[in-house]
Parts: structure tokens; C-alpha cells; sequence
């Protein structure tokens, strides 16, 4: 009966993080669809380079904040100072990471991006709201109140870039990202009304406590998010505003096609983190394993379907000026099939509390991803980037699942294959029953 509960909750949770994600997600979707058919290639390559860059940033703050501060309270649940002590740390870092693009600005110019890095700060101010409000629902499991929190900020963005859109001749990128940041209003309000946020001072202990385990998470991301935009960075710095276009392009679609890669990860990591809080192994080895197969059984179909009609996909989301990411898509798609073992990987170690492993290995696969793109991107352009990005991505996943064992008592492929011989015989009992 309890081992039915807790798959019920799970189902539940996995609905409203889905939901939650895919709202937020949509929001991205839909902006992607209107400046793909209503801006230049060009200005559309500009775009992909500006949210690479504000993307890399963010991913600092959102490093030293989310996994930590998911982590302190979930095992400190009363202690209301933690929400105040990570309110202040994730802010502080905003405002620091906007204040250092407009600087950058001012001092360097630079080309392509001078337009846009002095608005860089309201993009940041979205995305720190966004993924806060995310942390806290995932740390204390109230992912309905994410997933319509994320819904209204859908409603609200779409509503006023459909506005914008029908009573303008163009729309200006910077008037996009002026929506963004009006488009929160009504999502925080209503999450304000659900969460109470503590009126309380924030502790001393409680920052270095997330400093000292953030450290690590936000090294992490950044490698993590250098190694997914190390193509994006060197098709700018080898070739032209064009191919970022295409390959941004194609790379937005195996980002949507990755969708229950993003939303179950919200659900896994407390479940990893509450498993080896546990102490029994057993309990983390299996949660392990029934990760990768959950993420298997929702990835795999959607990789099949973008590979097979990606050409479809292409026509009905884009003029013909995108049609040379066909091939990219691909090749990029093949990719998403070994993504769930490489982000349950990451997401065990830092549940386990070794973050710093996390770290070598991003390290490792950010070295192998840059190489690739060095010795490819010359010969092969935009093809080439592709096929550097999705080796990298299977020869590191290959080299964590061999290094798993060395920092856990789980093995990889033997823990997934008995819990797929477990799933097989409840089946057949409940069939035969």
C-alpha cells in the first residue's frame, strides 16, 4: 500500500512539474516561432548569442543557489531563516551579474551584443524570479502552485507579445525583453499569495553553508552550460550571425524535444537527495535506476520522432530558410537518447553530496566538447559543431557511468537492467491477477 502511495505522489508531482515546465517552456516556444518568422536570419543569430551569453551568467547564480538551497531545506524544514538567507544570495547575485554587463559594455563595446548586454539585467531579474520560485515548490513539493505559477506567466507573456506584435510594424528584441520582465507581474503576485515568504533576518551560516556546496553546483553549471553553448560561441567566433541562426535553431528544437528530460529532473533530485538521506545504499541504488528508466520510457519515443519528421517539424515551425538544420537536428537528436543516464549521473552525485565529482567530469567533457568543435567546425561548419556536440555528450556519459561505482555502490548498467527485470514481472503479475 505505501509503495502505492508513494508511486501515486510521484505520478502526481511528475504532472504538475511537467506542467510547470511546460508552461514556462511554451512561453520561450512561442517567442522562438515569432521572431524565427519575423526577423532576419541575422537578428535572429544575434538573439541566440545574446541569450547564450545571459544563459552562461545565470548559470552561476542558479549554481550557487537551487541544489544547495533545495538540500537545506529538506532537512531543516522549520528553519524559515534559510528561505531568507537564499532570497538574499540569489538576488545579490543578480544584481551583481547586471551591474557587470552593463560595465562590460561600457568599457568594451562589443560588436554584435552592444545593443542588448545593457538590458541583460532584466533578462537575469526573470530568470532569477522564474527558477526561485521553482526551488522552493520543488524543496517543499508544491509543484501545483510551480506548475500555475509558470502557466500565468505564459498567459501573461504571450498576451502581451501578441499585443506588441499586432499593433506594431516590427518588434525590437529589446522590446522583447521589456515583455519578459512585465510578463512577471502576475505570476509572482499569485505565488506570493500561495507561498508566505519568512519576514525574517537571514543567518551567517546558512550563506556559507550554501557558498560551500554552491561553489561547486555553480562550477558545475557553468561547464554544464559552456559545454551545451561551447557550439553556439565558436560557430560566432569562426563563422557568421547566419549559422548561429541555423544551428540556434535546430538546437531549440532538441531543447523542447528534451521537455521530460528537464521536468522529471525537478522530481528526481528530492527523491535522489531523500534516498541517500536515508542511509540504506539499497534505497539510492534503486531510486538510480528507476530514474533512468522513467527519463528512458518519456525521452526515447520523443528522439525517435524529431529524427524521423524533422523536415515536417521544420515547414511547420519556420520559412525555408531553416531547412539546412535538418541535418543538425539528427544528429543533435541522437544525442537526447543517452541524456538520462548523464543527468541522473549528475543529479546522484550532487544528492550524495560530491558535487566536486560533478565538476571533474563537466571539466572533462567541456575539454573533449571544445576539441571536437576545434578539429570539426573548420571542416565540416555548422555539421560539424553537431556531430562534436552529441560524441562529447556520448563518450562522457560512457566514462561516468564506468566512475559511478567508485563514488557509490551502484553499478550502472547491472542496477538498470534488474530494476527493468523487476518492472517486466510486476507487469506479467498484475496481467495475470
Amino acid at each position: 500500500m505505501l509503495t502505492k502511495l508513494k508511486n501515486s505522489e510521484y505520478v502526481k508531482h511528475s504532472i504538475w512539474a511537467f506542467g510547470g515546465q511546460l508552461g514556462f517552456l511554451l512561453a520561450n516556444f512561442l517567442l522562438f516561432l515569432i521572431l524565427v518568422n519575423k526577423i532576419p536570419q541575422d537578428s535572429f543569430g544575434v538573439w541566440a548569442l545574446y541569450i547564450t551569453v545571459v544563459s552562461i551568467g545565470d548559470s552561476l547564480r542558479q549554481g550557487i543557489v537551487q541544489n544547495g538551497l533545495t538540500r537545506l531545506i529538506i532537512n531543516n524544514p522549520e528553519d524559515t531563516s534559510i528561505v531568507s538567507s537564499g532570497i538574499l544570495l540569489n538576488f545579490g547575485f543578480t544584481f551583481l551579474l547586471g551591474s557587470m554587463a552593463m560595465v562590460y559594455t561600457w568599457l568594451y563595446s562589443p560588436e554584435l551584443l552592444s545593443g542588448l548586454l545593457p538590458h541583460a539585467w532584466k533578462s537575469l531579474i526573470v530568470l532569477a524570479v522564474i527558477q526561485f520560485i521553482s526551488t522552493l515548490c520543488q524543496a517543499t513539493y508544491r509543484f501545483k502552485t510551480y506548475c500555475i505559477t509558470n502557466l500565468l506567466y505564459l498567459i501573461s507573456f504571450i498576451s502581451l507579445l501578441l499585443y506588441a506584435t499586432l499593433n506594431a510594424t516590427s518588434l525590437s528584441l529589446i522590446q522583447v525583453i521589456n515583455l519578459q520582465l512585465l510578463a512577471l507581474v502576475l505570476p509572482l503576485a499569485y505565488f506570493l499569495t500561495k507561498v508566505k515568504i519568512p519576514l525574517v533576518l537571514p543567518k551567517r551560516r546558512h550563506f556559507k553553508s550554501l557558498i560551500s556546496f554552491g561553489k561547486y553546483s555553480a562550477g558545475t553549471n557553468l561547464l554544464s552550460i559552456l559545454f551545451h553553448k561551447a557550439d553556439i560561441l565558436m560557430i560566432a567566433l569562426l563563422l557568421d550571425p547566419v549559422s548561429v541562426a541555423l544551428f540556434h535553431f535546430a538546437t531549440k528544437i532538441i531543447n523542447y524535444a528534451e521537455l521530460p528530460l528537464h521536468a522529471l529532473s525537478q522530481v528526481i533530485y528530492p527523491r535522489l537527495s531523500a534516498s541517500s538521506l536515508s542511509g540504506k545504499s539499497n534505497e539510492l541504488n534503486k531510486e538510480y535506476a528507476l530514474s533512468i528508466l522513467r527519463l528512458l520510457v518519456m525521452v526515447i519515443p520523443i528522439a525517435v520522432v524529431v529524427i524521423m519528421f524533422n523536415n515536417q517539424i521544420i515547414n511547420i515551425l519556420s520559412s525555408g530558410e531553416y531547412t539546412e538544420s535538418s541535418q543538425l537536428i539528427i544528429i543533435l537528436g541522437i544525442g537526447i537518447i543517452f541524456k538520462p543516464w548523464g543527468r541522473v549521473f549528475g543529479l546522484t552525485l550532487d544528492a550524495i553530496g560530491k558535487p566536486e565529482v560533478n565538476l571533474k567530469m563537466l571539466l572533462i567533457s567541456l575539454i573533449i566538447n571544445i576539441s571536437m568543435n576545434i578539429l570539426f567546425i573548420p571542416e565540416l561548419g555548422v555539421l560539424g559543431a553537431a556531430l562534436a556536440t552529441t560524441s562529447s555528450i556520448i563518450i562522457t556519459i560512457l566514462i561516468g557511468q564506468y566512475k559511478m561505482y567508485s563514488y557509490t555502490s551502484i553499478r550502472p548498467l547491472h542496477e538498470v537492467s534488474n530494476s527493468l527485470k523487476n518492472q517486466f514481472s510486476n507487469l506479467k503479475l498484475q496481467l495475470w491477477n
